[in-house]
């Protein structure tokens, strides 16, 4: 479905994510965030099928909080995963076999990393899970993960992605957005701040800090 062109001649559009645009998305991810997937995968990168998997499982989630960037030939040049429902995320995991699953690819050596990594992404994520629990920093929606091609930065992509999703979580009622980003990423900060995002504390995982931003969404009263 697509929900919105632009460019001189509506040369890149903004699209709901398919399953088919999985295996882009996990490549966009790890060119993007290339130093942090190093990180925890023990000073290298993992196998395509590693990202492939995380992705998948995220969108079977929720399918429609998978917004995408597409080019006229089709080229993903930007993603955004935008969830209301998150706990559906880890009953998923656990109810449908994708860990199982996972710990078989990585035991058979499908994602090209050993075991060291999986103490590290294992202690990230239970940070990261005892910091969205706490009272104080709950909310209804998140920006999960967003990331735009190197390509096509400084075009606004990465803002017209942030729209669909905000516009989403309205159509959605929700009334609290969360995310999570390095406080020195100075071009991600501008333009969260740019839609109300507003600093929050900190969480931290093995890499250094994350910055928790807020945004309150509108209430519309019948």
């Amino acid at each position: 479905m697509i929900m919105e062109k632009w460019g001189a001649n509506g040369e890149i559009s903004i699209e709901q994510a398919g399953i088919a645009d999985i295996s882009a998305i996990a490549a966009l991810f790890t060119a993007s965030f290339d130093e942090s997937v190093r990180h925890h995968c023990g000073g290298k990168l993992p196998k395509p099928q590693a990202m492939q998997d995380v992705f998948t499982l995220v969108y079977q989630a929720e399918p429609q909080a998978a917004l995408v960037a597409r080019t006229l030939s089709g080229k993903v040049v930007g993603y955004c995963f935008a969830p209301t429902q998150l706990s559906n995320l880890w009953f998923r995991a656990l109810s449908r076999g994708h860990l199982l699953r996972w710990a078989w690819r990585w035991l058979t050596g499908q994602y090209g990393f050993g075991l060291h990594p999986v103490k590290v992404i294992v202690m990230n994520k239970i940070a990261f899970l005892s910091s969205a629990v706490t009272p104080m920093k709950r909310a209804n929606a998140r920006i999960l993960s967003i990331a735009v091609a190197q390509e096509v930065r400084g075009q606004g992509v990465a803002g017209k992605l942030l729209d669909k999703a905000i516009q989403y979580f309205s159509q959605r009622k929700a009334t609290l957005v969360r995310l999570e980003v390095r406080p020195n990423n100075a071009a991600a900060l501008s333009l969260y701040k740019k839609w109300d995002f507003i600093p929050a504390g900190y969480t931290e995982d093995s890499q250094g800090k994350w910055l928790i931003m807020f945004k309150e969404m509108e209430r519309h009263h019948v």
